[in-house]
């Protein structure tokens, strides 16, 4: 019922009534003058004068409030259906155009004209790892500011949108060749470049792009989109962050998502197991700590590389689960090794940013710790120099986690960009120079004063120094020469199982301490 209906049945109510309260007034009023015109008759008259003058009063105000009311109402139901509307459309946290709207838009824009066309996916590098480290209000509120940045910097003749895997579309209707799409794609990476200020932190983030093309790649506005996802898994893996779909990446992702699936039932089905490589003290000749490596022995593929299905593992957010049963696993191991044994050997696993960052993981350290009753000393925890960047929320839990007595190292040290700006900051013990540094020994030129430099720079910021990848006798020489305090590699040994480590440790002991009086 509209409110011209609810106006008309409310005043014909107040018209029956009045008219009602009139009759009953005159009749009343005949009544006095007919009978006798008394002073008490006067009273009751004016009485029920009184009274029926107040009924309309109070029935006018009811009317009012009813009228009030249903005015409410119907701006309540208006409000009511743009919200829905609204949350039908649009995404909460970015306020674009969502999915829905999106395929709506692309569809309709596809055949306005006879141009070429380009949908562009694009995602924030590493996304489901700050997520997953820092929380989902973090990541959330990155997702918004991305969004703000693009609208008040791109024309509005561009569609926007945000898709519900938190990843964003653009729409280009017109282009006129490859590297138009592709220049438009660096100016998206550029408008990232200024710093996002969030929780008192500055911060850089840059964008994973995949495109694909109308009509050359597809001609639904859901292949478009679903092929520019494709493309973006490559993009990953570029030094641009850049990539353009093509027909072999749809067996590419499928091949990933298979194993990302196979890899969450490896966890269940115990396919996982560790394999230990010695690290040795280039002094005593002992073996004094081992570097926990985790292996898949798939049940139809066999042994898969770490390096196939670790990146799966950290775009899944597998990597949590995972780097947890390693890290109980590795400190089980080594305590068993160490009352074997009767001496304490130490043991390094490696992290990942996803795991250091998720909540209560300086928590989750020590109850393994207690668990496996190894000593805090007894445990090495590695960070690879890429995860050192953000060292404004690094340097906190790095603190936290060396209260607990446990001691820190940085892997693959060398490769990365910052390599002097932290290592007065963080409260590391141990540097590992790389491998690829240490193999060049003796056959590069530049190799040889990188390695000097860095075991000098340990030397006076008192770290220790590993050095990994030795394979040959010359390598080992040398470090020892340069006084290199821990190697690894194959010379030593390659990595091997528990087992072997626990039944063959007297043996390889034994070869150590002749290769390196020989060397000496």
């Amino acid at each position: 019922m509209g409110k011209s209906d609810s106006d008309f049945y409310l005043f014909k109510g107040q018209f029956k009534y009045v008219s009602f309260s009139l009759i009953l007034i005159i009749l009343f009023g005949i009544a006095l003058f007919t009978v006798e015109l008394t002073a008490i008759n006067i009273v009751i008259f004016s009485i029920v004068l009184i009274v029926q003058v107040g009924l309309a009063m109070y029935y006018k105000f009811l009317h009012q409030d009813i009228l009030k009311k249903l005015v409410d109402t119907e701006n309540s139901l208006l409000d009511s259906k743009k919200e829905m509307k609204y949350k039908a459309y649009f995404d909460d946290i970015t306020k674009l155009p969502n999915e829905r709207y999106l395929l709506d838009k692309i569809k309709e824009n596809l055949h306005v004209n006879s141009f070429d066309k380009a949908v562009l996916v694009f995602e924030i590098d590493r996304l489901a790892t700050i997520k997953a480290s820092l929380g989902s209000l973090y990541s959330d509120r990155l997702l918004s500011m991305v969004a703000q940045r693009l609208q008040s910097q791109l024309s509005s003749q561009f569609i926007i949108g945000k898709l519900r895997d938190d990843q964003f579309v653009i729409l280009i209707d017109h282009y006129q060749n490859r590297d138009d799409v592709l220049k438009f794609c660096k100016q998206l990476q550029k408008m990232m470049e200024t710093p996002f200020e969030i929780q008192y932190s500055s911060l850089n983030y840059s964008l994973n792009i995949g495109i694909s093309f109308y009509p050359k790649d597809a001609e639904s506005e859901n292949e478009l989109i679903n092929f520019a996802q494709i493309a973006i898994y490559e993009a990953r893996n570029t030094p641009d962050h850049i990539s353009f779909y093509e027909t072999s990446m749809s067996d590419v992702r499928t091949g990933k998502v298979t194993l990302e699936n196979d890899l969450y039932n490896a966890l269940k089905n115990n396919e996982l197991f560790l394999e230990y490589q010695p690290q040795i003290d280039t002094v005593t000749g002992e073996v004094i700590s081992m570097e926990a490596l985790v292996r898949w022995q798939h049940p139809k593929r066999g042994l898969i590389s770490p390096g196939e299905f670790i990146p799966v593992a950290e775009e899944s957010g597998l990597i949590n689960p995972i780097g947890k049963w390693v890290l109980e696993t590795a400190c089980y191991q080594t305590k068993k090794l160490q009352v074997q044994l009767g001496k304490p050997i130490q043991i390094a696993v490696n992290l990942s940013l996803c795991q250091l960052f998720q909540e209560n993981f300086v928590q989750t350290v020590q109850q393994i710790l207690e668990k496996t009753d190894l000593a805090p000393q007894s445990l090495q925890l590695e960070l690879t120099e890429s995860m050192t960047m953000n060292t404004s929320h690094l340097i906190p839990i790095l603190h936290d986690l060396k209260s607990l007595g446990i001691t820190l190292a940085v892997d693959d040290f060398g490769t990365g960009y910052s390599s002097l700006s932290y290592l007065g900051d963080l409260p590391i013990d141990c540097l590992k120079i790389d491998c690829s540094f240490v193999r060049k020994i003796q056959k590069s030129t530049s190799s040889e004063p990188l390695v000097d430099m860095i075991i000098s720079m340990a030397k006076h910021l008192k770290l220790n120094v590993v050095a990994e990848g030795v394979e040959e006798v010359t390598q080992l020489n040398y470090l020892m020469k340069k006084e290199c305090d821990f190697i690894q590699g194959y010379l030593i040994s390659k990595p091997i199982s528990f087992e072997q480590i626990s039944n063959n440790l007297c043996n390889l002991q034994h070869k150590v301490r002749e290769m390196i009086t020989i060397s000496q």
